[in-house]
């Protein structure tokens, strides 16, 4: 998109209170969470689901239309209240309960809440590429309207169970039996308070139905930290090095097994990719859907890792944890702009916000920590070390080798509570975890298969 004309407005009319497209924030000591359950409707209920999208979608380009007109006129675009009063007698409006109709003009409204947002960045200077305006719903090459979601407004237009979904229908599509759609649903609510919206969305890769539920709970009960602490390094082999205070040892999550299954995911795309060559084809649903294992699987195994480490901090007291902040650690990086496994299959971002979320459920506070320095210097006296192999790190003072994360892990947690070389560095051999596909387990084994030392039975601090 070119650069914007000067005399294009940079913001939308500000908020007044009762406004519902404003944003929405929880005052009274809670947050709000999502429970994912599957929607499994038969033929003539995906038939009337495909019938409301549509709707949706039809209603949603209408609005479009109408704000991106007014803002290459330079004209002010319509608040939330102004939309559903030009558009309250429009077909397109009137074809939809009242209450998904407004859900719709209201996600079409924030979405230039969004632009606005960002193009005032823009302009700043902190965005390098100039913001789009808001699409339609529609395809430009077959000229076909495609609905993304279906929201719901309110609870009362609306009523969800880990079985059964309950919805209003339009008037023309109700029939004898009344006028609510009943749909079978699969899965588990996660989240128990109250229920506010609702979406529908439908998956094009899977080709599967998903109902987003948003509820309102209420804060968990702030108790009084621990005193330990931990320092966690991130790595890109070595996932995560956990040194905890009070420990004797030092936990590694080894990420050799993962890094295997991501090149072979890898290469089915590359195959993929070269049978659409041949047909001149550039995408395919089964290439979509590779992408989305290959990704699903490495967010499992991060997510099984954050609450591993979570469980750890629990269990020995910790109320604190050091990590290590990356952020633009691949700008000092010098292995070249194809390299796979630093541009790819480190998605350091993904694990860190996954630890983070992870701690928060167990009452643990995160705090980033500089790593400057941390994987250069000995952990028992500070001095230079030199790095052997690239596991292995070799002090000249001390006469020390060990390994070089679990040095950077004790640095971070030293550096993190400000105390000083030695006071908490044990040199112990570290306790390895491997990715078995389903959890995080000690590559440690009897003849039996048994763990010697498992994760799950780290043995409290002393």
């Amino acid at each position: 998109m070119p650069n914007l004309p000067k005399n294009w407005p940079l913001k939308a009319p500000a908020f007044r209170p009762g406004d519902e497209s404003g944003p929405k924030l929880c005052y009274n000591g809670s947050m709000k969470r999502t429970n994912v359950i599957r929607v499994l409707p038969d033929k003539r209920q995906k038939r009337v689901l495909e019938i409301i999208g549509d709707r949706c979608a039809a209603l949603w380009n209408v609005v479009q239309f109408r704000c991106r007109q007014a803002f290459l006129k330079g004209e002010p675009v319509p608040s939330y209240e102004a939309l559903c009063s030009e558009f309250k007698e429009h077909p397109a409006y009137k074809a939809l309960p009242a209450h998904i109709g407004q859900e719709v003009i209201k996600k079409a409204r924030r979405a230039w809440d969004a632009f606005f947002a960002c193009l005032r960045l823009y302009r700043k200077g902190k965005l390098a590429q100039c913001p789009s305006l808001p699409r339609y719903w529609k395809d430009r090459k077959t000229g076909k309207r495609f609905f993304r979601v279906i929201p719901v407004k309110a609870p009362t237009s609306y009523s969800l169970t880990a079985k059964i979904l309950s919805l209003t229908l339009p008037r023309d599509l109700r029939n004898g039996s009344g006028d609510r759609l009943l749909l079978h649903t699969k899965g588990l609510l996660k989240f128990h308070g109250q229920p506010k919206t609702l979406e529908l969305k439908y998956d094009p890769v899977k080709r599967r139905w998903y109902a987003h539920q948003v509820v309102e709970v209420p804060d968990p009960v702030a108790k009084a930290r621990p005193p330990k602490c931990a320092g966690l390094d991130l790595g890109a082999r070595t996932f995560g090095a956990l040194a905890v205070e009070g420990l004797d040892y030092q936990l590694l999550f080894s990420g050799r097994e993962l890094w295997k299954d991501f090149l072979y995911w890898t290469k089915m795309i590359s195959r993929e990719q070269a049978r659409l060559n041949r047909t001149g084809r550039k995408t395919s649903r089964k290439l979509k859907l590779l992408y989305r294992k290959r990704s699903k699987r490495l967010k499992h195994a991060f997510e099984a890792l954050a609450k591993q480490i979570a469980r750890i901090l629990k269990k020995n007291g910790v109320g604190t944890l050091f990590i290590e902040n990356l952020t633009d650690i691949r700008a000092d990086m010098d292995f070249g702009p194809q390299n796979l496994l630093v541009h790819n299959f480190w998605t350091f971002r993904m694990l860190r916000k996954a630890i983070e979320d992870a701690c928060v459920k167990e009452n643990i506070v995160v705090v980033p920590v500089e790593p400057q320095g941390t994987s250069s210097t000995c952990a028992v006296c500070g001095g230079l070390i030199n790095r052997l192999v690239r596991n292995k790190a070799y002090c000249p003072n001390c006469g020390l080798v060990w390994h070089a994360d679990a040095n950077a892990a004790l640095n971070i947690l030293l550096k993190g509570s400000s105390k000083g070389h030695g006071a908490e560095a044990t040199p112990q051999r570290p306790l390895v975890l491997r990715w078995n596909r389903h959890r995080w387990e000690s590559r440690l084994k009897s003849a039996v298969g048994t763990p010697l030392r498992a994760a799950n039975s780290v043995p409290e601090a002393a």
